[in-house]
């Protein structure tokens, strides 16, 4: 995995380096990094109170959830405001400002500072859908200092039997950290290759066991999953084993691999 100076740029779940790929692990302070965002992340609703925010007509509790590459695991709370009525016409309303804070397992947490949606929408779902503009307002842990802007536009579905709505939330912006690289490389998985199986003519099926593993230029060794897993019994025929493998970042490597398994002849 390389490390360089200049521009990350991801998109669309693919990493394309324009200068830099950086990596984002505690006590990596070998460049300043710029990240270019653009990540959908898990989104959870449903409606809340409001608390002491006397502007807003309605709240909604939201979660969003996912790995971001180039930071990591991300997780953030937040309550979603919103106003019916003044300052928009009768039967309209918009979404208010907020903040939010996006924790990265096991490095800091991104502030964000989510401004009003600037449009008046009709009563409904549209409101909680509206883009918004939002601005980085510093950080913590490997994550102080940082700054930059994008947009948040989301997408929920139906109601959920609990009463929630889900969906996906995308940040698309620029994240700059001082001193700070940021990973996009995903780790490379080693070992996924095929195999065959001979068993004796009445066999069913047969316990496999293979070997895959995982490493990254920063995080060295990382979990590999596969299904089915090692030590499985494989029926006879040919199988496809699927691997996957994250590294502290969130960037994703997957594999696969056919498993057959045939009788002998004689």
């Amino acid at each position: 995995m390389m490390r360089l100076s200049g521009l990350v740029v991801f998109a669309a779940g693919l990493a394309t380096v324009a200068g830099i790929a950086a990596s984002p692990v505690a006590g990596v302070t070998t460049a300043s990094g710029t990240l270019t965002m653009n990540t959908s992340l898990t989104l959870a609703s449903q409606s809340s109170s409001c608390g002491s925010n006397t502007a807003a007509t309605a709240c909604d509790a939201r979660t969003d959830d996912g790995l971001f590459p180039g930071l990591g695991s991300v997780a953030a709370s937040y309550t979603f405001p919103w106003v019916e009525g003044s300052p928009c016409p009768a039967n309209f309303g918009k979404a208010l400002a907020y903040t939010v804070q996006l924790e990265v397992a096991g490095k800091g947490a991104i502030n964000a500072s989510v401004g009003a949606a600037t449009d008046c929408v009709l009563i409904g779902e549209s409101i909680g859908m509206q883009t918004q503009s939002f601005t980085i307002t510093g950080g913590t842990g490997i994550y102080a200092g940082a700054s930059g802007s994008g947009t948040l536009t989301r997408g929920l579905g139906g109601i959920s039997q609990d009463g929630s709505e889900h969906g996906y939330e995308t940040w698309q912006g620029t994240l700059t950290v001082p001193g700070l690289s940021f990973d996009l490389v995903p780790p490379k998985i080693i070992g996924a290759t095929p195999r065959t199986i001979v068993v004796r003519r009445r066999t069913k099926k047969v316990r496999v066991s293979y070997a895959v593993t995982a490493t990254d230029d920063v995080d060295r060794p990382v979990p590999v999953t596969c299904k089915p897993r090692s030590g499985r019994r494989f029926h006879i025929g040919r199988t496809t084993v699927l691997c996957s493998a994250t590294d502290t970042s969130g960037n994703m490597a997957t594999a696969r691999f056919r498993i057959t398994v045939r009788r002998r002849h004689h």
